[in-house]
């Protein structure tokens, strides 16, 4: 009990790193030359000057290479460059964005292009205030080192358009993400509630054959397990926190940890999701001697084994192909394999330490993703940085998301580091949690699941609002701030309505075990029975 705890904390930890949803995008840049024509991605401020929607509109200029000088002075412009009617490319440096574009525009220079050599992977918006904004009339732009090194390229002289093309306020995949998110909350928590209810079924077959004190030394056992407590979510929210700040300042490392942890968590539940109907179609009961795999020192029977070892070889062909165009798709397929599993898995004992639970991932959620901007040097949220790899050296990025391929077709594209919409694990786990608390807690009190269907609809309209509030703030967003209040505020309320809130708070076996305590304790055991059976061959696979 106590290993599958730990694991359950450190799969609480993993799970609960990405809570986003993401987008960007902003300008391009053509280059044009004799030799050959290329397109990049830039970063302007459209309150300096606004550039037109199209290639067709834009006007061609002359690019001026001024790459070597910062254009923080007039000494810095040899009067041999012509400058005059150019788009000019001057270094960032110790000068702000306001400066440098104020001495292109005093020589006459068409446009401003920052070219940022501080980051290799992001370019900063040109910022400035409200007085910078009137005084300045020129388009300030700034692209990456890398690509403005391949500008240079480009066979002399070398002409440059500037345009901003409308950039979608939504698109199709959003509709993907929503419904997909939601099937997968109501699979596993229904997947939860078909096992309680099968285990209720063995309970009065099992009951009907047995008498009360035949079970006194299983009740016992059971009075051992540990559960969690509000005290145990307290000491892993801090966790939580102090990892995923080691994982913004030490990411190149920590990144293959988590890699290795997806193939081992992914494969293992999807061979979980697959055991039930495997189990049907390859009857076979043969056990394989002890000691015949290394680190398994449990009896593995060998259908069992014929359907892990595919699960697994997936998984690692999935790590070796993770930067290729589909890897995607394996991705997603053990994402949701593990989301279902963790949900139906998972059986947190009450409305309180899920409420708990909750509000502090609630708290996470805000924190990292509104307010560490305010803290952090380049400006960005330490949430989305984690996500999507930030500035990192590697080129990875953590694998505890659903990659949602982008199905509008924009030619901002081409400004994102990856065409895919991003949604965290943790955004379909821990509000799973509870939709599966209600789906069991209606097969225990027989309130024809009316708690797991409304508080499924209240996920769904949860997903709805954080995709209206991405359109609307056209930046990342964190879905736990929609998700919790949906369908914690929709659970409260129905309880209310039904005179049960006291029962949901405390755990639906409370005023049972007061009542009736000879019952629960053949519960008890029978729920021990059960798992010592159900769980016999799933746990075969795993080291104790």
């Amino acid at each position: 009990m106590k290993m599958y705890l730990l694991f359950t904390l450190i799969s609480l930890v993993w799970i609960n790193l990405i809570e986003i949803v993401a987008s960007g995008g902003n300008a391009l840049l053509d280059v044009s030359s004799a030799d050959k024509v290329e397109t990049f991605c830039i970063n302007y401020n459209s309150q300096y000057q606004s550039l037109p929607a199209s290639s067709a509109d834009a006007v061609a200029h002359v690019l001026s290479d001024l790459s070597r000088s910062e254009g923080c002075t007039l000494q810095d412009f040899p009067p041999s460059q012509q400058v005059k009617g150019t788009t000019v490319a001057l270094i960032r440096g110790n000068c702000t964005f306001i400066q440098k574009a104020s001495m292109v525009e005093s020589l006459q220079g068409y446009s401003a292009l920052i070219v940022d050599n501080k980051n290799s992977t992001r370019t900063p918006v040109p910022g400035g205030n409200a007085s910078d904004y009137k005084s300045i009339n020129i388009t300030v732009s700034t692209i990456s080192w890398a690509d403005y090194n391949e500008v240079l390229l480009h066979k002399q002289p070398v002409s440059v358009k500037l345009y901003a093309p409308t950039q979608p306020f939504w698109d199709a995949n959003m509709f993907v993400i929503v419904i997909f998110s939601t099937v997968f909350v109501m699979l596993g928590a229904g997947w939860a509630a078909v096992s309680e209810k099968y285990s209720y079924k063995r309970l009065r077959r099992r009951v009907s054959n047995s008498n009360s004190s035949n079970l006194e030394s299983p009740v016992q056992a059971s009075s051992q397990e540990q559960q969690f407590t509000v005290w145990m979510v307290v000491i892993w929210f801090a966790v939580i926190c102090a990892v995923i700040i080691l994982l913004y300042f030490f990411y190149d490392v920590m990144v293959y940890f988590f890699i290795a942890m997806f193939c081992l968590a992914g494969s293992y539940s999807l061979y979980q999701c697959l055991l039930p109907v495997w189990s049907h179609i390859v009857p076979l009961s043969y056990d394989i001697p002890l000691n015949r795999f290394p680190c398994i020192k449990m009896k593995v029977k060998l259908r069992s084994f014929l359907l892990y070892m595919p699960c697994l070889t997936l998984a690692i062909f999935w790590a070796i192909e993770r930067h290729s165009s589909y890897a995607w798709v394996i991705q997603d397929l053990l994402g949701a394999s593990f989301c279902i599993f963790f949900i139906q898995n998972l059986r947190l004992p009450n409305l309180k330490v899920i409420a708990v639970l909750l509000i502090l991932l609630l708290l996470y959620d805000v924190f990292f993703v509104f307010i560490t901007p305010l803290i952090t040097k380049d400006g960005d949220s330490i949430m989305e940085s984690v996500a999507t790899g930030g500035s990192s050296h590697s080129k990875e990025s953590l694998p505890m998301v659903f990659l949602i391929p982008l199905l509008g077709d924009s030619p901002l594209t081409k400004c994102r580091d990856r065409s895919y919409s991003l949604l965290g694990f943790g955004d379909i786990i821990i509000p799973g949690l509870l939709v599966s608390y209600n789906a069991v807690f209606d097969i225990r009190s027989g309130s024809r699941m009316v708690y797991y269907v409304l508080s499924s609809v209240a996920y769904l309209c949860g997903m709805i609002i954080c995709m209206i509030s991405l359109v609307f703030m056209n930046s990342g967003q964190p879905a736990l701030l929609y998700l919790v209040p949906c369908t914690l505020i929709t659970t409260v309320v129905i309880a209310l309505i039904r005179g049960e809130l006291r029962k949901l708070i405390f755990g639906s076996q409370t005023q049972t075990d007061l009542q009736n305590p000879v019952e629960s304790n053949i519960k008890d055991a029978e729920e021990i029975d059960t798992n010592n059976d159900s769980l016999d061959e799933q746990q075969t696979l795993i080291s104790p």
